[in-house]
């Protein structure tokens, strides 16, 4: 099979897996809310991220060890394991193992399909290709709300578990036949601290880091406390919550590739960071100076925040991967790693301010002033055009 043919399974896998993953993702926190009080809910949050964090870090030993191909076999088996584990799930000691499992190896997962797919890229379409790449996962993103609304209102928790499940287990199916004689293997050993120490030393990297790091600090707030807030504390019902999260996916689905493309062809990716971060910084500020429970407000709001989100996804990945191949797997994987890290920051951070000030206000105004000191860093890339 030529590496075009490959590249076309992946995007397909990064739609359908995209589709378990977002089917569940909102829903985790009040999931979880269920059998704890919520305001740990962050603490299992953060636990989740420090065992990814680890995970991560011991993910190169575990590829030259299995080799690729059977090491994406156990995080689909793993996967599998803990959405099972979720359908029956009756107390809060299984709740917790089938959660740290799924966040661990769903985080795996996507380090993974990292791999293969700038195994077939080539630098000067790496921005069209994670553009479409990223398109087919965000169309899942996009189209997810609306299904967990619906769902949610005719059926319980365990049937999304459960069609993540049978999700799951097709991609498992379609790698098993596909790609078991692909040969993507051995790297260099990761050394954390050796790795980071290079990324610091390199200003080409150096500050795409830190811009990842407040992208996911961003959506680590977004996908835990604003689910809870408008839930629990704006008094929007799953269904309202359900299609205000798909308006605003929608921007992932129709800037995604246009942005990358340009990227490619006429900007870089400096100038569409920069815009990007303020408008996500200014929207989600707005987030915190003006309570309301009206549906449109925060269904123009949050559209607002994926606007600039959408600009500042796709523009990291395309800088990133022009400057690393697939051979810098410690690279990738701290890269990645950037996600529990901010899982692990946000949550406590957050954890904090809603026991001493019972605030959500302030959790969204750290999270725009946060997001804002993002444009200085961009300011310090230097363009690949």
């Amino acid at each position: 099979m030529k590496k075009k043919s490959y590249l076309k399974w992946f995007l397909f896998f990064s739609f359908v897996l995209a589709l378990s993953n977002a089917l569940i993702a909102y829903i985790q926190s009040s999931y979880l809310s269920r059998f704890m009080p919520e305001g740990i809910v962050g603490l299992m949050f953060i636990i989740a991220y420090v065992l990814s964090f680890l995970a991560i870090n011991y993910f190169t030993s575990l590829i030259n060890r299995l080799k690729i191909f059977l090491t994406g076999i156990l995080i689909f088996a793993s996967l599998s394991l803990s959405l099972l584990i979720y359908v029956f799930a009756q107390n809060l000691i299984s709740v917790l193992f089938a959660f740290f499992l799924y966040v661990v190896f769903l985080n795996l997962l996507w380090i993974m399909l990292d791999i293969y797919l700038e195994f077939f890229s080539k630098d000067a379409v790496t921005g069209r290709i994670r553009g479409i790449y990223w398109t087919m996962a965000n169309m899942a993103w996009f189209v997810s709300p609306l299904i967990t609304g619906f769902i949610l209102i005719r059926f319980d928790y365990s049937f999304l578990f459960l069609l993540g499940l049978l999700l799951v287990l097709f991609i498992l199916i379609c790698f098993v036949f596909k790609f078991s004689g692909l040969e993507v293997n051995h790297f260099p050993k990761a050394h954390f601290f050796k790795t980071v120490k290079k990324v610091w030393q390199d200003k080409k990297l150096k500050g795409i880091f830190i811009i990842c790091f407040i992208l996911q600090f961003f959506y680590s707030v977004m996908i835990i406390y604003t689910p809870l807030y408008l839930y629990a504390h704006a008094g929007l019902s799953w269904m309202q919550i359900g299609v205000i999260f798909t308006a605003m996916l929608s921007t992932f689905v129709f800037m995604t590739y246009p942005a990358g493309y340009l990227a490619d062809k006429k900007f870089g990716e400096k100038e569409i960071l920069i815009l990007g971060l303020m408008v996500m910084g200014v929207s989600t500020l707005a987030m915190a100076f003006k309570f309301s429970s009206n549906f449109w407000f925060w269904m123009m709001i949050l559209f607002m925040t994926r606007v600039g989100a959408s600009l500042v996804d796709i523009m990291r990945d395309t800088y990133f991967f022009k400057h690393i191949d697939f051979r810098n797997v410690e690279i990738i994987n701290l890269f990645r790693n950037t996600t529990p890290m901010a899982y692990i920051v946000a949550p406590l951070l957050a954890s904090v301010i809603l026991f001493f000030f019972n605030s959500y206000a302030l959790i969204f105004a750290l999270t725009g002033i946060l997001v804002l000191s993002g444009i200085y860093f961009a300011f310090k890339l230097k363009d690949t055009l």
